[in-house]
């Protein structure tokens, strides 16, 4: 702690007392936390705490870990520290518009690639940046944020409730266009700056509950700011848009969802929701398409006819797609039912539109069960069929030699096992699916017939049926 108070701290990486004091931090980080080190952690945190605002990047991550392991393990009391802990934190958000264009700026070269001195071949130190205007730094300070709201929630509610705004303002901050199209752009820091934004964003995710009087009058900043993460967030980097989507559907469950409503129409856009990373486009699917799902379920009543109809479009391809599990394709079977109430409601405006959409419809769920018919069923009854022609094979097939019998037949029987769970898994999913679909004729056959005529009752709904719905039922009873 005398090396931590009384040496200055240094901004380039090879110093001697820079390296010094790197350690000594990360000594104290890894001292164990048992009762030997608990009379000192008052004093650690106050040191600790007090080097944040004069601290390098590397020394203030160290700092940060610090922090949080002392507060998780001794649930020290409050301290005047933690006041100005809070300040510098408000300070920095306060700071970041006036900060984005020194941060994007073009800086020197340092490193194994920097240019060297032609007499001695020696090149520059690495210069570090100062610890409040780190970006790695700013990623990490709203889960300390929520830490010391969980510990001292009375003492640091009015602290919280000043920098909120602030926070909400930086959702929108970036480079200009300009400068992300210059060939030296450093997109590493780039998407620093996209984590840091989005850490922020999952923190106000979870601070909507105790705050969302205060967060919901910030409303439109707050919508436009998702959009311009789901726009900027980079296609290569699929964690972070995982952690975007995460904390844009804490942020649907709340009331602010009805705020999304007049761009809702760009969440249908498959490039912007999911991006057109691969990594993304193979793993996040799922997570995105049951998020919007979940929106679109809530907002169904107040759909216009064109969004219902990008709705229709999007989860009509998922339900024939079979790279998604059968989770999300009866997902979306049951998306496209809650649909129907809100199309026929838009018939007297638009009569022919809304049938042929819930004709659409009545075609997507028939195809699937001629999917389900002819190739899932099948390759089901044929996985049957190998697994109870296995089984008879590896337990009355002399074997070989007494040493490889018992391994060969443990391992066959293990497979067998996970193959019999895995199908049995693949069982359900079918019948809930099949479920599903059967269920969704009946409401869509409704709904065509609702579409006719503006009485409800099933005397008014009786119609004579066009040649292309017979030949569409007599395909549904076909299959």
């Amino acid at each position: 702690l005398l090396v931590l108070q009384q040496c200055e701290p240094q901004f380039l990486s090879d110093n001697p007392c820079h390296q010094l004091r790197k350690l000594c931090l990360e000594i104290t980080h890894r001292l164990p936390a048992n009762d030997t080190l608990k009379p000192f952690a008052k004093q650690i945190l106050s040191t600790i705490f007090n080097m944040l605002d004069r601290e390098n990047e590397e020394n203030v991550l160290v700092c940060l870990k610090i922090i949080i392991e002392l507060h998780k393990q001794y649930r020290p009391q409050i301290q005047p520290e933690i006041s100005h802990f809070l300040t510098f934190v408000s300070n920095i958000y306060k700071q970041l518009p006036n900060n984005i264009a020194v941060i994007f700026e073009e800086k020197p070269i340092f490193g194994p690639f920097a240019p060297s001195d032609s007499l001695t071949g020696a090149t520059t130190s690495n210069t570090l940046t100062k610890g409040s205007d780190s970006l790695k730094v700013l990623a990490e300070l709203p889960i300390i944020v929520v830490l010391m709201y969980q510990l001292y929630k009375a003492n640091v509610h009015p602290i919280i409730v000043d920098f909120i705004p602030d926070i909400i303002s930086c959702l929108q901050l970036g480079p200009l266009q300009a400068v992300k199209e210059l060939p030296n752009f450093d997109k590493e820091l780039y998407a620093d700056f996209i984590a840091a934004q989005i850490k922020t964003l999952s923190f106000l995710a979870y601070m909507i509950r105790s705050y969302q009087e205060l967060i919901c009058t910030y409303h439109t900043q707050i919508v436009k700011g998702v959009l311009t993460l789901l726009y900027n967030c980079p296609p290569e980097v699929a964690h972070l848009r995982k952690e975007l989507l995460i904390a844009t559907r804490h942020i649907l469950a709340t009331n602010l969802r009805e705020n999304f409503l007049p761009q809702v129409h760009e969440l249908f856009n498959e490039d912007l929701l999911v991006s057109k990373g691969w990594t993304s486009w193979e793993n996040l699917r799922p997570l995105a398409y049951s998020t919007l799902a979940d929106m679109v379920h809530h907002v169904r009543a107040n759909l216009t006819l064109p969004n219902s109809l990008l709705a229709v479009h999007l989860f009509s391809k998922n339900v024939h797609d079979d790279t998604l599990p059968i989770a999300i394709q009866t997902l979306s079977c049951k998306l496209l039912l809650n649909l129907v109430e809100g199309i026929r409601s838009h018939s007297n405006q638009s009569q022919t539109v809304c049938f042929n959409i819930l004709s659409h419809m009545l075609d997507v769920f028939i195809h699937k069960f001629k999917v389900l018919s002819k190739i899932y069923i099948p390759d089901v009854l044929y996985k049957v069929k190998q697994i109870s022609m296995e089984l008879p094979v590896s337990t009355t097939s002399p074997p070989a030699s007494p040493q490889k019998s018992l391994p060969d037949a443990a391992e066959t029987s293990e497979s067998v096992l996970k193959a019999t769970q895995i199908l049995s898994q693949q069982m359900a999913d079918y019948r809930t699916l099949v479920k599903t679909l059967v269920c969704g004729v009946k409401t869509l056959t409704w709904g065509l017939n609702a579409c006719h005529s503006t009485d409800m009752s099933p005397a008014a709904v009786s119609r004579h049926y066009d040649p292309p719905e017979i030949i569409a039922y007599v395909d549904l009873v076909e299959y």
